[in-house]
């Protein structure tokens, strides 16, 4: 597989740098001689256009291309400019040009401004030529832009990479959270949207550190700038009784933003889902030992199919911006949500011997969450001098019941509190041919957790007066986290290399007792087995040169760290405590190639290496749910990975098209193989010194196209993966293969101004098999939705949608089982600053949704209770 890359990669640069021609130079005004941007730049052969391409904000272009002809044709030409035309000899040369002013007297016509423009490296999306009368929300028309997507949780990806910024007027007020803003910043406020390509947003390493993701910018029109806006929105329906009710408010300037918003509904909307922040970083550590309820699983249909609540969100973010590159930011959040959930599910697992376990449970769920997070931010983003200080907090109290019924009635109560505090500090400085870098971060975090799970279903582990009736498992796990580097740059124009070093520190400690608790309310002294009382302290040190040449096209990084790692664990109910050291190279290298305007590939080789953390070295049993109990009875696990990708990409703005595809490969070798034991409803984890590996291949393609003759815009995503990975069933090894394909076209219409449809359809299949020769049968599963919506009037839109399940593996009579259906109506109407919408949900009053998957050797089957039929009247108004 590695060879087949490289071949892969070298076949491109033989094809690419063979008879290369490039072309670069400057256009200005013959007038004054400033540089123009924007101007068009193209090369003709005989046989007709080349290459083209527009001049950056410095009036410079640089075209690439081949063939085999003497002398070419270079056209210059620019609105109110005289064209100009010259012969050349076909090498590589600079080419000035300085264009002369021109008046054109023009007849009375009226001009459509292309949907979508490209200047350098900025794609300019007419937000006005993608949206539609029934789009409120910019994130209604971000789902229509071609190269664009948006994931079902709100994530949105450019050119199927995920956007690592997020900007409203070139400023980042949510910090990740920007499902606030596509939610909430209606569509005809918003002039362009604006793809910033392989964005950094640090200006101090533009040029120095490369990035191929990109970035969002939402340019608003000069109406909804400087303006407070504030809306509100009133919604009650039945059955039952419901309620949906919001309160935004925003205003947008050059030196303050603030955007504030509450929600709260009982309809099956997930008030918390626009709170989920996207952006990666540095965050405190989950409890090691997490407990949790036996609870249904969501299924994959949309939330309000299912979610039974009562939430209540709310939100506060503003920014001030003291210059163009200093501003500071506050964020604060609250989230209240009570949830319920009800299903039957049916867990099948693969023992040795062609025998099978099957444990079926009706499984029903009460979870409520309050939560409260923050965060502050000063930030400096200069060309020579960058720093960053954001500090954040959380706190959580989650509590959740729950119950089983298999046979006999399990009662589950679990109460989740946490908290945590981190700061992150960062500062750089470019000086005349280096750069220094400081990076600092510290966290603090606590999780006390209680399990109680009512009967006791292992009397055998505990010796207890009186009549045993609970189980109660308490875990108590705190944190310490420092992470703290240096890095020392040189920059050789063409050639940087840096040189870093660093101190990580990661201190936790870690109770937990297992005891019965009889029906005298009488706890059990616990049992050294079933108790855990650690320090688990690990240290590292760090060096990490890493080196990057960039020239042209060509973009080529190495990266070469070597950690030692110290780890020190102090076990009061061990025999001995634990020490190790270790000494770890973690290299990475990755490659970007511009083939041409319009392709690139990237190739990407990583290895790493690792050790367990604590969730691999509690030695005393823990209660996680009520059907796994786990202890570690083994070393502590070492991981090696090696992972290799090659990716393809292609984009033509003024076309309207992007294509991406790729493929990527995994090795990884571990010395431990874990297993279970099953005895009835209950397993046990086993752990083996057993050095085993796994192995994961995935191909994938997505293409999207705007094609303006029928106003719509065209996706087709298609994907395989594979793996292969052993596990231990009753104490025999058992190897799995698994694969998965699918396929997913959607299109999205206007229908000049009557109306607009949508339409998606998605196919998955996926089969198991054992090198024991055991298959299991394949699952096929089909979800499709269309949706139309009919403009019978500026005021009035009226919308149908329908939508359509099938899972092979579901057996009913004549196969009809298999399919389920779904359908909505709509109306709104708007009337002054009033907006009246009227909703009518699973209008066939579906009431179970049911679903067939595999996981490693297991195959789950799952019939999930839905919401009823219901109605919802909803009134939108503005108030500022």
């Amino acid at each position: 597989m590695i060879r087949l890359l490289v071949l892969i990669v070298c076949s491109f640069f033989s094809y690419e740098l063979s008879a290369q021609t490039v072309i670069t130079g400057t256009v200005s005004n013959n007038t004054d001689g400033k540089p123009l941007a924007g101007t068009s730049v193209t090369i003709k052969d005989k046989t007709g256009v080349l290459v083209y391409g527009l001049t950056n904000e410095k009036g410079d272009y640089k075209l690439s291309f081949k063939s085999e002809e003497d002398s070419l044709q270079l056209i210059v030409a620019g609105l109110n400019f005289k064209k100009q035309v010259r012969m050349f000899d076909n090498k590589s040369q600079n080419l000035n040009f300085a264009i002369i002013s021109e008046t054109i007297k023009l007849k009375e016509i009226k001009i459509k401004p292309p949907k979508i423009r490209q200047l350098s490296d900025t794609l300019n999306y007419l937000v006005d030529a993608f949206s539609d009368q029934n789009d409120r929300s910019i994130g209604d028309v971000l789902k229509k832009m071609p190269g664009i997507t948006v994931k079902d949780d709100g994530a949105i990806f450019y050119n199927n990479k995920p956007i690592n910024k997020f900007y409203i007027e070139n400023k980042d007020l949510l910090q990740g959270r920007y499902g606030i803003a596509t939610n909430n910043v209606q569509a005809k406020d918003v002039a362009t949207v604006q793809v910033l390509e392989n964005h950094q947003p640090i200006k101090a390493l533009k040029d120095k550190e490369f990035t191929d993701e990109g970035a969002i910018n939402l340019k608003l029109k000069d109406g909804a700038k400087g303006v407070l806006v504030a809306n509100a929105q009133l919604g009650a329906g039945a059955s039952p009784v419901l309620w949906n009710n919001e309160l935004t408010s925003m205003y947008f300037n050059k030196d303050r933003q603030n955007m504030n918003a509450y929600k709260g509904n009982n309809s099956g909307l997930d008030a918390g889902a626009e709170l989920a922040s996207f952006y990666g970083g540095s965050g405190g550590a989950s409890p090691s030992g997490s407990l949790y309820v036996q609870s249904p699983s969501s299924p994959g249909i949309s939330q309000k199919r299912y979610l039974f609540n009562r939430s209540h969100a709310a939100t506060i973010n503003n920014l001030w911006a003291y210059d163009k590159d200093f501003q500071v930011t506050a964020n604060l959040n609250y989230l209240n949500d009570n949830q319920e959930k009800e299903s039957y599910s049916q867990s099948v697992y693969y023992l040795p011997g062609d025998s099978m376990l099957t444990i079926e449970e009706s499984l029903a769920s009460t979870r409520q969450i309050n939560s409260l997070d923050g965060s502050l931010q000063v930030n400096a983003n200069r060309d020579k001098y960058y720093m960053d200080n954001t500090l954040k907090f959380n706190g959580k109290w989650a509590a959740e019941k729950g119950n089983v019924l298999n046979g006999s009635e399990l009662v589950q109560h679990l109460n989740s509190p946490a908290i945590s505090l981190n700061n992150n500090f960062s500062i750089i400085r470019n000086y005349k041919k280096t750069t220094l870098k400081v990076y600092s971060y510290n966290a603090y975090s606590q999780a006390p957790q209680t399990l109680k799970v009512q009967p006791l279903l292992y009397p055998e582990l505990f010796n207890q007066p009186g009549t045993p009736g609970v189980m109660q498992q308490s875990l108590h796990e705190s944190q310490f986290s420092s992470r703290s580097r240096v890095v020392y740059g040189l920059d050789h124009g063409s050639f940087k290399h840096n040189y870093g070093i660093g101190f990580n520190a990661n201190l936790q400690n870690f109770r937990s007792d297992l005891q019965a608790l009889s029906t005298d309310g009488i706890l059990s002294g616990a049992d050294d087995s079933l108790k855990n009382d650690m320090q688990w302290n690990t240290y590292e040190v760090f060096i990490n040169p890493d080196y990057t040449y960039a020239k042209n096209k060509l973009r080529v990084s190495l990266s070469l760290p070597l950690t030692y790692n110290y780890l020190n664990v102090v076990d009061k109910f061990a025999d001995h405590d634990k020490n190790s050291d270790r000494l770890f190279f973690n290299p990475s290298f990755s490659l970007r190639y511009e083939l041409t305007l319009l392709w690139n590939v990237s190739f990407r080789a990583q290895r790493s290496n690792n050790i367990g953390g604590l969730s691999n070295g509690f030695s005393g049993y823990i209660l996680q749910s009520y059907r796994s109990l786990v202890r570690n009875e083994s070393d502590l696990p070492e991981r090696q990975a090696q992972s290799y990708s090659l990716d393809v990409g292609y984009r033509h703005p003024i076309h309207a098209i992007f294509f991406n595809f790729g493929t990527s490969y995994s090795k990884n070798k571990s010395n431990l193989l874990y297993g279970y034991d099953y005895s009835g409803i209950r397993s046990q984890q086993r752990t083996y010194n057993l050095t085993n590996y796994n192995e994961g291949y995935n191909l994938f393609g997505k293409i999207s196209k705007g094609i303006d003759a029928i106003a719509s815009t065209l996706v087709v995503d298609v994907n395989y993966s594979g793996s292969k990975a052993s596990q231990i069933s009753q104490g025999e090894i058992v190897n799995f293969k698994n694969e998965n394909y699918g396929i997913n076209p959607s299109i999205s219409t206007k229908i000049k101004k009557l109306g607009s449809f949508s339409y998606s359809y998605q196919y998955n299949r996926s089969k198991n098999k054992t090198e024991q020769g055991d298959k299991f049968s394949p699952i096929s599963s089909i979800r499709q939705r269309g949706q139309f919506n009919l403009f019978p009037a500026k005021t009035l839109t009226l919308n149908i949608a329908l939508e359509h399940f099938y899972n092979s593996a579901i057996r009913g009579k004549n196969g009809s089982d298999q399919s389920m259906y779904f359908s909505d109506l709509g109306a709104k109407y708007t009337w002054k600053r009033m907006e009246f919408n009227l909703e009518y949900n699973n209008i066939f009053n579906t009431k179970q949704y049911i679903s067939a998957t595999y996981s490693d050797i297991s195959t789950f089957f799952t019939s999930y209770n839905l919401r009823p039929a219901q109605v919802m009247m909803k009134v939108r108004f503005k108030i500022l």
